[in-house]
């Protein structure tokens, strides 16, 4: 098998990327939760810094314009029979839980294929409400019947 990885820079800028190139996309943006990236962490605290790289706490609307921005960019560079995965969170803003779900909005022209929840045993925790201890992992093809099929492997841990 002969196997190419693009590691972009930002995905802000993909220009250098040539259209209908990729054949799977797997992106975890960033969830706008008033993260500063780059710190290092302990017990919720920073404890150190190799440079802030991205402050995580855009306004909403300019929050979710760049996500639809660097989507269509994605979308633009993947094949047409290729597949794309996007892993998103619950968000808690305004006192209020706000699922990820509006992110269907920017794949109106793809085929939503599955929802995976991704489920851990960490993470963080609050005296308010449940600790959210899972994430969305959306899979979205180009063409509803002819794509590329990936198998993925995993494993349960034994009770």
């Amino acid at each position: 098998m002969n196997l190419n990885k693009i590691h972009n820079k930002s995905s802000e800028n993909m220009a250098e990327i040539p259209d209908k190139s990729v054949d799977l996309i797997v992106t975890s943006p960033p969830y706008n939760i008033a993260v500063k990236y780059g710190n290092k962490w302990k017990d919720r605290k920073i404890v150190g810094s190799k440079g802030n790289k991205y402050e995580d706490n855009l306004p909403e609307d300019e929050y979710r314009n760049l996500l639809k921005n660097v989507i269509q960019d994605c979308k633009r560079t993947l094949k047409d029979n290729g597949q794309f995965w996007l892993n998103i969170k619950n968000r808690y803003i305004d006192k209020q839980i706000v699922s990820p779900f509006w992110i269907l909005e920017f794949f109106g022209d793809m085929f939503l294929k599955n929802v995976v929840i991704w489920s851990f045993d960490w993470g963080g925790s609050t005296s308010k409400r449940f600790a959210p201890l899972y994430e969305y992992f959306f899979f979205f093809t180009k063409n509803n019947d002819k794509y590329l099929v990936c198998n993925l492997k995993y494993s349960v841990p034994k009770s």
